[in-house]
């Protein structure tokens, strides 16, 4: 890429977290075992339900990239200019003990090689 301007808008806002969700129905308890003489013993009690979860996870916020690329050999910038967008907020979401947790900011990079 030669004498370019690579214009990037703004980074994604991160998702939030989230609601709690009640958890699952218990088990039914298993019958009763034969006791020889024609009776049979008690069947086992059912589990008990579930308990709420937590809240889900904050998303990350999106980065803002000039140019993402895979083969270094591939890559040839000259004259290249870059005025790049800022990077998307972490998304929220609440701990158990009702503080807050935010999920980690996008990134700006101006060229990023990707993982093959």
């Amino acid at each position: 890429m030669r004498d370019t301007l690579i214009l990037t808008g703004e980074g994604g806002l991160g998702g939030n977290g989230g609601p709690p969700e009640d958890g699952g129905q218990g088990g039914l308890g298993a019958p009763g075992g034969a006791l020889g003489d024609g009776t049979w013993s008690c069947a086992g009690g059912s589990g008990g339900d579930g308990g709420p979860g937590g809240n889900g996870g904050p998303g990350r916020g999106g980065d803002s990239i000039g140019i993402a690329y895979l083969d270094e050999d591939q890559l040839t910038l000259e004259g290249v200019t870059y005025e790049l967008g800022p990077p998307g907020k972490g998304g929220i979401s609440w701990n158990h003990d009702g503080s807050m947790v935010t999920g980690e900011d996008g990134v700006v990079v101006e060229t990023l090689r990707f993982r093959e």
